[in-house]
């Protein structure tokens, strides 16, 4: 589980990123990510009214959907025909 939420209250105290970063044994890039997110979004610490853990997650690190590519299949018939066209061409070679 992220903790954005210990990043933002030591942030709120006045906390370095570095000292952050030792008090949670994250690292300091992993830190100013958080921060720069909830800064995005403009949240600070004490959390908005009726926003739990998994909401801000949620909110800051919402899933990014990429689109699935259908695998290429190759035409095994003129895979064959370049096979026996050329006699130095091989299945080995084909692959790369």
């Amino acid at each position: 589980m992220r903790k954005i939420e210990e990043v933002l209250r030591l942030s709120a105290q006045g906390k370095s990123v570095r000292v952050i970063s030792w008090e949670t044994g994250m690292s300091r890039t992993t830190v100013t990510r958080y921060l720069e997110k909830a800064a995005e979004h403009e949240i600070g610490w004490p959390l908005p009214a009726g926003m739990d853990v998994q909401a801000l997650e949620q909110l800051l690190f919402a899933a990014v959907e990429t689109p699935k590519s259908t695998p290429v299949i190759p035409n095994w018939q003129e895979v064959a025909t370049e096979i026996q066209a050329h006699n130095h061409l091989t299945l080995q070679l084909l692959w790369f």
